[in-house]
Parts: C-alpha cells; structure tokens; sequence
C-alpha cells in the first residue's frame, strides 16, 4: 500500500511539475534573466538560504530527535513537502503529510515526528504574523501618509482580505498557543532557536523582492521588501487549493507592489515572471529531491533510515 501511494505522489507530482512548466512564461523568464544578467543567480541563492533556514527551524522542533537526523536530510525532506503542498489541493495538509512520511523511518516515533511537524508550521505561522505586524507598526512610523494605506486597499481588494481574516487570525493564534505549550513546557530553548530560525525564513524570503525590484532599478527599503514578500503569503494561503497558485501570486504581487507605491504594470509582470521562474528552478530540485529519497526508501527495507552523520 505505501508503495503505491508513494508512486501515485510521483506521478502527482510529474504531472504538476508539467503543468507549471507549460503555464510558465519560459521565453520572458529567459528573456528576463538574460536582462537581469548572472543576477538572476542571486535569487536562487536568497530562497535557497530562506529554505535552509526553515529546515533549521524544523529541527529544533525535534526536540532531543534532532540528532538523529542532519541538517542537509532534513532539508530535502523538507523541500520535497513543500514542493508537494505547492501543487497539492491540499496544500499545507497534503505537504505536511508528505514530511511525516519520509521522516518517520529516521528512528523517529511516530507522534514525535507528528508533534514536530505541527509545531514547525506554528512557530512559521505565528512568525510571520509577527514579523508582519512589526513590519506595518515601522512603515507606520517611517511615514505618516502609509496610515491611510488600508482605505486606498479597499478599491483593489486588500481591505477585504485583511478585514474577513481578522477574526480567523485571533482564532487562529489562539491555537498556536495552545497546541506549542506543552513543548514550550520542556523545550523552550529549542523553540527560541526554532523561532528564530522561523524570522530568519521569512526574512531571506523577502529579500528576493528586494533584489528583483533592485535589479529593475526599483529602490525600495528592506520593510517595504518584507511588507510585500509578507502580504504576498496571504494571498497564496487564500489560494492554497489552487495547485501552483496560479494567478493567485500573480494578483498578490501587484497589490502589494501598488500598497508600496509602485503601480506600474512593467514592473510587476517582471517581478512576476522572475519569481516564477525561481520557483520553477526550485520546484525542478524539489521533484529531483523526492524522487532521490524516494529511490532511497524503495531500496532500503528499512526506509529512509541514515546515519546523523551523514
């Protein structure tokens, strides 16, 4: 039954990866990244290091597991998650799922390899919502006309993103506490560092909209980058069910381009397509990853068993 399920995923996965090439714009992203020069390199390595700090966040979620397993395995476990719950309609659920799977063969019990899944995606949530929070308080600050920012959002559509999001957004922190006290109870130091890790994700991730709008010859600060790499994640989590998010990043994107001030239509396609085409480099890693430790469990009849060290 694993078996088939593991092969059915990739199937799933081939297909998705297909189908986001296909509605990919590959002659503007080449276009693009020729423009942008070796650049565009740059990209890959800022979310490479946003995806490596995630990882770190993950396993301090481990708890006293974490030795069990490297940084670097945990990192293509992680990755391949996240590739999954890109193109999943079940996004997070399906992604989430997908880690536990891999991850359990690692000498790992079962509700601890659980517990640090659902406590990783807390400590992100809850980060990000802080992190953005503080990100709207300094720009509120810096500047006393972006106070009237939320009554312009309403004709494109943010004001009602935000405003139907609030009480779902108590709720949901609510629940964050709830579900990361018992672990805060025994490992707080390890949450501390996970929560860190959990900044310095989002903190690198929004900096590939700092230097796309830096390559376009765009200046922008590094809280605006953040402001928008930030709001960006609301519209793809309203859209999760979509596989790829397509178009649903795309509209995101020039909302929060325009929330900055930056209204022009060249600039936000060509934001646009050099994100999609760094995320189809690292979808294409992704797929590589999951087929790799697949055939590393297919071989193994112990799973995905490896020594920490390795």
């Amino acid at each position: 039954m694993k078996k088939w399920l593991l092969v059915g995923l990739s199937f799933c996965i081939g297909l998705s990866l297909l189908a986001f090439i296909r509605t990919t714009d590959l002659d503007g992203v080449l276009a693009l990244v020729s423009r942008v020069g070796f650049n565009a390199a740059w990209l890959i390595l800022i979310t490479g290091m946003a995806h490596c700090f995630g990882a770190m966040s993950w396993r301090y979620c481990l708890g006293g597991h974490r030795k069990r397993i490297s940084t670097f395995r945990l990192f293509l476990i992680r990755h391949v998650g996240e590739t999954v719950a890109l193109f999943n309609p079940a996004s997070i659920v399906g992604g989430d799922a997908v880690k536990v799977l891999l991850l359990k063969n690692y000498d790992i019990d079962r509700r601890s390899v659980i517990t640090s899944v659902v406590v990783s995606r807390l400590v992100l949530v809850a980060s990000q919502l802080a992190l953005f929070v503080f990100t709207l308080m300094v720009l509120a600050m810096q500047n006393a006309g972006f106070s009237a920012w939320p009554v312009h959002s309403k004709a494109t559509g943010l004001y009602l993103l935000f405003h139907g999001k609030v009480k779902g957004l108590r709720l949901k922190m609510a629940t964050i506490f709830k579900e990361i006290h018992p672990f805060f109870r025994h490992y707080q130091g390890a949450l501390g560092w996970s929560a860190l890790f959990a900044l310095l994700h989002w903190f690198f991730g929004a900096m590939e909209f700092f230097f796309i709008l830096k390559f376009l010859n765009m200046e922008v600060s590094i809280v605006q980058a953040l402001l928008i790499d930030l709001g960006v994640v609301f519209f793809k989590a309203a859209g999760a069910f979509i596989p790829g998010q397509l178009g649903v990043e795309e509209y995101g994107n020039k909302i929060m381009l325009m929330a900055i001030g930056i209204p022009d239509t060249d600039i936000w396609l060509s934001a646009s397509i050099l994100r999609r085409g760094r995320q189809l480099v690292w979808v294409a890693l992704g797929a590589l990853a999951w087929f790799l430790l697949y055939r590393r469990h297919r071989l193994s009849p112990e799973g995905l068993h490896h020594s920490p060290n390795e």
